[in-house]
């Protein structure tokens, strides 16, 4: 008659307490409820937002100003943009009138609300700054100004509040528009321009490995054909044979590596891509991060001019990067809590 199997365990060293399972049962526990928790607080910050933005929107409609007050919510807050003709003169500083009733009635619905409030004012490529002496300068006496009205004209927490000017900086361009998509072309080319500049500094290294490759490999010509009547005929021969096979290696290499996608995001790392396919040492790759960055703060600077070139070419565009942005931003856990001491 077969014997009966029986399941048997393995044990390895003294068995847990009984207590321990109770304990990592309650630290998940603990982890899903702070997990759920924050998930919370984040919804009811953007519900926060949201009916914030509602309030606000009534009002613009009843007052008839939908075409100079847009809303938009992004990684910042909930973004309110005063722009048009109805708030600045070219070269002014100080809101117009209507425009501060506006811009105070609306930064009423925040005041009893613990959200901290960032002013953010711009200027267009066209103004001249004169006594402010600079587009930054003007930009951030916008700003300021604002701040300073809203504290004293609806005694808006003063500690909850900053501000920023930005000169022509920023322009207000929409994603959707034309300006937009001629943009997005020209950034692909400029970053096609940018990504040939830095193959152009690693083909040099690569250059400049061969070199140092051959060299050493000329040692071994030397004596291979040292005793050799043709020496240096030999030694040339062999030595530019080598080169020439290093030479179509890398070449290929090179239009392998240009195919990478990693090429086509200003994101990326090029100068760790690159290691990958050249097998770049470590001081090598720190060469040619250090190229990467400046090529790359080129090819920034470059976008910049054109993204602020282009989004000013109509009185329409000017009149709407003449603006003022109030930025009410999430509400953290800290200040949620805290109150003025």
């Amino acid at each position: 008659m077969a014997k009966k199997k029986t399941s048997q365990t393995l044990q390895v060293g003294p068995s847990a307490p009984g207590w321990m399972v109770t304990y990592g049962d309650l630290m998940t526990q603990l982890l899903i409820f702070f997990v759920m928790m924050f998930a919370l607080a984040s919804a009811m910050n953007e519900l926060q937002l949201i009916n914030l933005q509602k309030k606000m929107e009534q009002y613009v409609k009843r007052e008839n100003l939908v075409n100079d007050v847009s809303f938009d919510v992004d990684e910042r807050g909930l973004v309110v943009s005063f722009h048009g003709n109805k708030m600045y003169e070219k070269g002014e500083a100080e809101i117009k009138p209507e425009a501060l009733k506006a811009l105070s009635n609306l930064a009423a619905f925040v005041r009893p609300q613990p959200n901290e409030v960032r002013i953010e004012a711009h200027a267009d490529l066209t103004e001249s700054p004169g006594k402010y002496i600079s587009l930054w300068n003007l930009s951030s006496t916008r700003a300021s100004f604002i701040a300073k009205q809203l504290i004293q004209n609806i005694y808006f927490p003063p500690y909850r509040l900053s501000s920023a000017g930005y000169a022509e900086q920023k322009p207000y361009i929409k994603k959707d528009g034309e300006t937009y998509k001629t943009l997005e072309a020209r950034s692909a080319d400029l970053l096609k321009t940018a990504s040939s500049s830095f193959f152009h500094e690693a083909n040099r290294m690569v250059e400049m490995n061969i070199n140092n490759q051959v060299l050493e490999k000329n040692k071994s010509f030397e004596q291979k054909y040292k005793n050799d009547p043709n020496h240096s005929v030999l030694v040339r021969m062999a030595r530019n044979n080598y080169q020439g096979g290093l030479e179509r290696k890398y070449a290929a290499i090179s239009l392998k590596m240009k195919e990478s996608s990693v090429f086509k995001d200003r994101s990326e790392k090029w100068a760790e891509e690159a290691r990958i396919f050249f097998k770049f040492a470590d001081h090598e790759v720190e060469i040619l991060a250090a190229k990467e960055d400046y090529i790359k703060a080129q090819f920034y600077d470059r976008l910049q001019k054109e993204i602020v070139t282009m989004a000013n070419l109509s009185p329409s565009q000017q009149n709407r990067n003449r603006r003022v942005d109030i930025i009410i931003a999430r509400i953290s856990p800290k200040a949620a809590k805290e109150r003025l001491l």
